[in-house]
């Protein structure tokens, strides 16, 4: 009887010891990566939408967790929106037409929401769509508002995410 309580209190300390861990380790391997985008150059935006696909194309296959912020704040807000009408911004014609796959700006970050799924979440920055009178119903549908862009960027720094900023 006492062999059997023996191993009972071994494997239960050794429990103690395994369980935590596993626990533990589950949020570390989660790689989180922040990207601002606060500039207007349509070729900047393409290069970030290359690497933000890339990203997600590879912890995709790999089976990797990841969660992915876009923030965009400032005259990058133009590519999250679905309707210019009074405010200050245009349309422009790289939203539906042009680069790497001549789709456009739109579709590329469709497309990116629908491979990353619940990983990848776009921001749009309420302080610039305030400065340039954009209203809620004219950001796109896939897209969640965030008080302050870069309080935004600064509070997943310090929530560990790795900061990316496309030069």
């Amino acid at each position: 009887m006492k062999k059997v309580s023996m191993t009972r209190m071994v494997m239960a300390l050794a429990l103690t010891f395994f369980i935590p861990t596993v626990w533990a380790d589950d949020d570390d391997d989660v790689v989180k990566i922040v990207y601002q985008c606060d500039f207007p150059d349509v070729q900047r935006v393409h290069l970030m939408l290359n690497t933000l696909n890339n990203a997600v194309t590879y912890y995709e296959k790999n089976l990797i967790q990841y969660q992915i912020d876009v923030v965009a704040l400032g005259p990058c807000l133009q590519y999250f929106m679905k309707d210019f009408k009074g405010t200050g911004f245009e349309a422009k014609p790289y939203l539906e037409k042009g680069g790497p796959t001549g789709e456009g700006t739109r579709k590329r970050f469709n497309g990116l929401k629908l491979l990353g799924g619940d990983n990848i979440t776009f921001f749009a920055c309420q302080n610039t769509m305030d400065k340039k009178n954009v209203k809620a119903a004219q950001i796109a549908d896939n897209v969640e508002i965030t008080p302050g862009g870069i309080i935004k960027v600064i509070d997943d720094q310090r929530d560990g995410f790795a900061y990316i900023k496309i030069q």
